[in-house]
């Protein structure tokens, strides 16, 4: 696997968003643990913003840090995952909400969605399961940002790694893009009429879905092992 080059100004969280990316596409497993200085040589940056950006994903529940041993990948059940999901409800219907408000004012506010299911579209022509959750995940960081609040969008910025990482997991093989696609425009649609009841209970079907009652059976999260990166193998800790 070739070395990533990392340009984006915030260093630190582009790292955490590449090392969520190989989570999300089982090149990290759960329980993993994440060795700082294999993580340097592979993908050739210092330990300062790999050790920054760690920090990061355990302020977000990503990794889990254990005194004497080191930062693992975080294993995520049913019941966290509910936990995130309904967390994500409460924060976009809140945002749904603003949006309504300064739509009066300002009718081109979901216009910058629409960009986003364009980008499903095309990812859902090719089957590409990343291309797709990502811009799934940009399209829901759109209606978070456009809400304007200062108080959301930590918020969200703290579920959003997860989301994307679940986002990834749903989209596992034989699952239908181009419905996923049509049911954004269908949601976009609602959020143009206005009508905020609808608002409401068109955003609860879209991201419960069936998922509730699956997560409630008990089906496991984040659990399948895949095959480990060179920088991450596990290794005993040292001095134990």
């Amino acid at each position: 696997m070739s070395t990533p080059v990392f340009r984006h100004r915030n260093l630190p969280e582009s790292l955490a968003d590449h090392i969520v990316t190989l989570i999300a596409t089982r090149q990290l497993s759960p329980g993993q643990r994440l060795f700082e200085n294999e993580m340097c040589t592979q993908l050739g940056v210092s330990r300062i913003p790999i050790r920054e950006a760690l920090r990061i994903l355990q302020a977000q529940g990503v990794v889990r840090t254990e005194p004497n041993r080191g930062t693992f990948i975080a294993e995520f059940g049913s019941q966290e995952m509910l936990e995130m999901l309904e967390v994500r409800l409460v924060v976009e219907k809140a945002a749904l909400r603003r949006m309504l408000a300064l739509a009066k004012l300002h009718s081109s506010i979901f216009d910058q969605l629409q960009v986003h299911i364009e980008a499903m579209h095309q990812a859902a022509r090719i089957s590409d399961r990343l291309a797709y959750s990502k811009a799934d995940l940009a399209f829901h960081n759109g209606i978070v940002a456009a809400s304007g609040s200062p108080m959301l969008k930590p918020i969200w910025d703290s579920l959003s790694r997860d989301v994307f990482v679940f986002l990834m997991q749903e989209r596992e093989e034989g699952y239908d893009f181009k419905r996923s696609a049509r049911e954004h425009e269908s949601l976009l649609e609602v959020l143009r009429s206005g009508d905020a009841g609808r608002i409401e209970q068109e955003i609860e079907q879209h991201i419960w879905g069936t998922t509730r009652a699956r997560l409630s059976g008990g089906q496991p999260v984040r659990t399948q092992q895949r095959r480990r990166s060179p920088a991450t193998r596990a290794k005993p800790a040292k001095g134990k």
